[in-house]
C-alpha cells in the first residue's frame, strides 16, 4: 500500500516539485498551501504518514503549526504523525530550533530528488520499525494476546467510560503439565487456550495474559452472571479436549478453568479496587474444588465442575507421584525444582551432607535460527538427565540454562563430574555445534540456620555418627551371623545377597564399609570390585573400604586380596571378636581420614581467606591512589572471575584469577600521583611512565612464590590479542590466558567508570567497542563472553554505582 504524504507549503511551485518526486516513487501526495489548512484536514479525520511542513509561511508559520498540530493529535486521540521541516534558510540555529521542536528530519530547499526520496524513505521505514516494536512490546509473545502491562492499561481506561465485567481467568493444575510432559507441550497448551479464549470473546471485548497460567479479559456492557457460567462451561469442557488432543489420550489430569469475575456497574471504577474483587472471588473459587466460576458479591453456589474426581485417592497420587520410573536425573519444571530443592538444600544443611549446585550454559558457536537454537539445547539437556544420577534434580532455566543440585558430590570430584558431562558432549554428534560453560558452587552449611534457635542459644541437630556396614554373602546363614555381630556394636547393617545387588545399590547410597564374600554364583568377588571402582569412577565418588571374606584357606587367595585393593580379609566361620576388631579398625581409620580431610580443608580454606584479605587489601590501597579509579581493582577482579566461569574454568581457576586481577595495576604505586591524577590528556613523557605499571607490578609480585600467577596479571594485561599492547608487544595465545581475560574485564570497567574527563559511557557504546576489539585488542573467546554478559545486562548493573 502507497505511504500518504501531506506536503504543506505557501510557494506553489515548491508543492509541484515536491509532488512530482514522490508521487513517481509510489508515494501518494496532498498538497496544502497553509497551516491553517493543515489542521482543518487533520481535524477531518485525516491521518497521513508523513507531513512535510514548510517553516516560513504567512499568517502561521511552521513551528507555529506543529504545537496546533500537536495539540489537533492530542484532542482526537490519535498518534503523532512524523513531521520533517522543509527551509531555504542556511541557518544551523533554524535547524536546531526545528528539531528541538520534535520534528523527525529537516530538509532543505530546493530539493535534490534523490536525497528527498532517500530522507522520506528513512524516516517512513524508522516509524514503520517503531511501530512494529510498540505492537510487540504490548503483545505477549507466546500466545498473541495482550501482555500484563498492556491489558492493565486497556482495562485502566476502559473502566471511567464503560461497565462491563472484569475476569480473572486461571488454568487449574496446569503446572502439572510442565512439570510431567516439559514446558514445550505447555507453552504449546497455553498457546491452544489462548485460541480458545479468543473465540469465546466478542471483538469488542479485552483479553490478555497476566501470568504462566493467568488470564483476564473485560467484557464490556455484560451484567449477566449466565453469559460468565457459560463461558466457565464452556473453557472447562473445551480446554480438556485440546490437551488430549496435543499431549494424546492418555492424559488424564484434571486440568481445566477457574474464574473469578466482578460486574462493574458503573462508569468511573478505579481498575485497581476492582481487580482485588475479582481476585478474592477467584480465590473463593480455589478453595472450594476448583473448574468453576465465582462472582464478587453475587449470590452463587461454587461447586465444582469435576469435584467428583477430586475424591480420588488414585488421581492425587499420580499428580504427585512420578508420571514414569527411570533411571535419569529428575528433571522438573520451575516450581517444582523451587520446592524440592529448598527441602534439599536445608536437609543438606541440616545433617552436613556435600552437595553442590552446578550451571550449564548452552552457547551455539554460529547465529543459528530459534528453533535449531531450540533443538541443541534440548539435546543437551536430553544428554544431560541420561548422564546424572536417580538422586541429581535439575531444571532447565531460562533459553539455553540447566541449573542442576547434585547431593552427596565432595569437591574433590565436581570437576570431574562436570568435565564428564562437558567430554561427554564434546564427543556427540553435535559437539561442535555448540560450546557448554559451566559454573558451580557448594551447598554452604550454615551453622545457626541448621538448628532450631531457642533464645541465645542454637540447638543443632544431631548427626547420625552410626557407621554403616554392608555385608554381601549369597550364603543366608553367614549374612544373619554378621549382622548379628555388628548390630549388637551399635553398627548399622544392610544385608545384600549378590555382586549385581551391590553394584545396584551403591549408585543410590554411600556405606563406610563392604563385606564382600568372594566365591558368589553369576559374579565372584574380584569383579564384583572391579565394577564397583568403575562405578565410583563413574560416580565421581571416593573409594569405599572393602574387607573380604572367605572360608578358603589358600594364601594366595589372601595375596590376590590386597593386591587388588581390598583394606583386609576376613575368614569364614566369623569369629565374632576377630570381626568386630577387624571392621572397628577399618572404621576407626576412615573416621581419621575423613577428620583429617576436613581439617586440611578448614586450614586450606583459613589461609586463601587471609592470603584473599591481603590481596583486596593491596588493591584498595591501589585504587586510593587514583582519585577517579574508586573499586577499580575490585569489579575487574569480578568481571575477570565471572568470564573464566563461563568459559568453563573450574570454582578453584576462577578464584585465583579473581585474586590475580585484584593485583593487576600494582604497579601504579611507582608511578607519581600527579601523572595519575592528571585530569586532562597525558603528554608522550608522562604516558611513558604510565606504560612503566605493569613490569613495575611483575617485579613486586613475583617473589610470592605461594602464587606465581599473581605477576602474570601484572605484567602482561596491556598485552593486545592482535599485536601492539606493552610492555612486550607479544600477541595471541603468547600472551598468559589469565592476562588476556583481565584485558577484557579492565577495559571494559574503563568504560563503565567515571573518569576525570567523562563520565560512564552509555552501554551500547562500550559494547561496540568490545566488539571492534575483537581480535585486535581482545581474545575473541573472552571477548565474545563479555558481549554476551553486557546482554544478559538489561538495567546496565555492571558499572561504577
Amino acid at each position: 500500500m502507497a505511504k500518504w504524504i501531506i506536503v504543506v507549503d505557501d510557494d506553489t511551485s515548491n508543492l509541484q516539485v515536491a509532488g512530482s518526486i514522490l508521487s513517481r516513487n509510489n508515494m501518494r501526495v496532498t498538497a496544502l498551501k497553509s497551516g491553517r489548512k493543515l489542521i482543518e484536514y487533520i481535524g477531518e479525520g485525516n491521518v497521513p504518514d508523513l507531513i512535510l511542513l514548510d517553516i516560513l509561511m504567512p499568517e502561521m508559520d511552521g513551528h507555529e503549526t506543529f504545537k496546533k498540530l500537536r495539540a489537533k493529535e492530542e484532542e482526537l486521540g490519535i498518534p503523532a504523525i512524523p513531521v520533517v521541516f522543509l527551509t531555504a534558510d542556511e541557518s544551523t540555529e533554524t535547524e536546531s530550533r526545528s528539531l528541538d521542536a520534535g520534528a523527525a528530519d529537516f530538509i532543505r530547499k530546493p530539493f535534490d530528488p534523490d536525497a528527498l526520496v532517500k530522507r522520506v524513505e528513512k524516516i517512513l521505514g524508522n516509524e514503520e520499525k517503531i511501530q512494529q516494536l510498540t505492537e510487540e512490546a504490548s503483545v505477549d509473545q507466546l500466545t498473541d494476546l495482550y501482555n500484563k502491562v498492556t491489558i492493565h492499561r486497556l482495562i485502566a481506561n476502559e473502566l471511567p467510560q464503560r461497565t462491563g465485567a472484569l475476569l480473572i481467568i486461571d488454568l487449574d493444575f496446569f503446572k502439572q503439565v510442565n512439570d510431567i510432559y516439559g514446558h514445550e507441550s505447555g507453552d504449546r497448551v497455553l498457546v491452544a487456550f489462548s485460541e480458545m479464549l479468543q473465540k469465546n470473546m466478542r471483538q469488542e471485548d479485552m483479553v490478555g495474559r497476566i501470568g504462566g497460567d493467568e488470564f483476564m479479559a473485560y467484557i464490556s456492557d455484560s451484567d449477566s452472571p449466565a453469559s460468565i457460567a457459560g463461558l466457565c462451561s464452556r473453557l472447562n469442557e473445551g480446554v480438556d479436549a485440546l490437551a488430549k488432543e496435543i499431549l494424546g489420550d492418555d492424559f488424564n489430569l484434571p486440568l481445566g478453568v477457574s474464574i473469578g469475575a466482578v460486574f462493574v456497574r458503573e462508569k468511573g471504577a478505579r481498575f485497581e479496587e476492582e481487580f482485588k474483587k475479582a481476585d478474592e472471588a477467584l480465590y473463593n473459587v480455589k478453595r472450594n474444588g476448583k473448574h468453576n466460576y465465582d462472582i464478587y458479591g453475587e449470590v452463587n453456589e461454587v461447586e465444582s465442575v469435576k469435584n467428583a474426581e477430586f475424591g480420588d485417592i488414585q488421581k492425587i497420587s499420580m499428580m504427585l507421584e512420578e508420571r514414569s520410573k527411570s533411571n535419569y536425573a529428575l528433571w522438573l519444571g520451575h516450581d517444582a525444582f523451587s520446592s524440592i530443592y529448598r527441602f534439599m538444600v536445608r536437609y543438606i544443611q541440616s545433617y552436613h551432607g556435600d552437595a553442590f549446585k552446578v550451571l550449564f550454559t548452552v552457547e551455539p558457536v554460529k547465529e543459528v535460527d530459534d528453533d535449531y537454537a531450540k533443538m541443541l539445547i534440548r539435546s543437551f539437556g536430553d544428554m544431560l538427565n541420561r548422564s546424572l544420577r536417580k538422586s541429581d534434580i535439575m531444571m532447565q532455566i531460562g533459553f539455553n540454562k540447566f541449573f542442576l543440585l547434585l547431593p552427596e558430590v565432595k569437591a574433590q570430584y565436581i570437576e570431574g563430574v562436570t568435565k564428564r558431562i562437558i567430554v561427554e558432549w564434546n564427543n556427540s554428534a553435535l559437539g561442535d555445534e555448540a560450546n557448554i560453560l559451566c559454573q558451580s558452587e557448594a551447598v554452604e552449611h550454615d551453622e545457626e540456620e541448621s538448628g532450631e534457635r531457642k533464645g541465645d542459644i542454637v540447638i543443632k541437630p544431631e548427626k547420625n555418627e552410626m557407621p554403616w556396614v554392608v555385608i554381601v554373602d549369597d550364603d543366608n546363614s553367614n549374612r544373619i551371623i554378621a549382622e548379628h555381630i555388628l548390630t549388637q556394636h551399635n553398627i548399622k547393617v544392610t544385608v545384600l545377597e549378590s555382586g549385581h545387588a551391590l553394584i545396584d545399590f551403591i549408585s543410590e547410597n554411600r556405606p563406610d564399609l563392604i563385606l564382600l564374600d568372594i566365591l558368589m554364583p553369576d559374579m565372584d568377588g574380584f569383579e564384583t570390585f572391579r565394577l564397583l571402582r568403575e562405578k565410583e569412577r563413574i560416580l565421581m565418588t571416593e573409594d569405599i573400604p572393602v574387607i573380604y571374606l572367605t572360608a578358603n584357606d589358600n594364601e594366595e587367595i589372601e595375596a590376590k586380596c590386597l593386591r587388588e585393593g581390598a583394606m583386609d580379609f576376613i575368614k569364614k566361620p566369623f569369629i565374632p571378636e576377630v570381626l568386630m576388631l577387624r571392621v572397628q579398625h577399618i572404621l576407626e581409620l576412615r573416621r581419621l581420614q575423613r577428620n583429617l580431610e576436613s581439617e586440611v580443608e578448614v586450614k586450606t580454606k583459613e589461609n586463601e581467606a587471609l592470603s584473599l584479605h591481603v590481596i583486596r587489601t593491596l588493591a584498595e590501597a591501589i585504587d586510593a591512589k587514583d582519585t577517579y579509579t574508586n573499586g577499580h581493582s575490585g569489579r575487574v577482579a569480578e568481571y575477570s572471575r565471572m568470564i573464566a566461569e563461563r568459559a568453563g574454568y573450574s570454582k578453584a581457576k576462577a578464584e585465583e584469577i579473581y585474586m590475580i586481577a585484584l593485583l593487576h595495576d600494582i604497579g601504579k604505586i611507582g608511578v607519581p600521583d600527579a601523572v595519575i591524577n592528571k585530569p586532562g590528556k597525558l603528554n608522550e613523557e608522562e604516558f611513558a611512565q604510565i606504560k612503566k605499571h605493569p613490569v613495575m607490578g611483575a617485579k613486586i609480585l613475583e617473589n610470592i612464590s605461594e602464587l606465581p600467577k599473581l605477576a602474570v596479571g601484572a605484567k602482561y594485561h596491556h598485552e593486545r590479542f592482535g599485536g601492539g599492547g606493552y610492555p612486550e608487544g607479544i600477541n595471541g595465545n603468547g600472551i598468559p590466558e589469565e592476562a588476556r581475560i583481565i584485558a577484557v574485564a579492565d577495559a571494559y570497567d574503563a568504560m563503565s567508570s567515571r573518569r576525570s574527563y567523562r563520565d560512564i559511557l552509555p552501554q551500547k557504546a562500550v559494547r561496540e567497542e568490545i566488539e571492534k576489539g575483537l581480535g585486535t585488542q581482545f581474545d575473541p573467546k573472552f571477548a565474545s563472553i563479555m558481549l554476551s554478559m553486557i546482554d544478559e545486562d538489561a538495567e546496565y548493573g555492571m558499572k561504577e554505582q
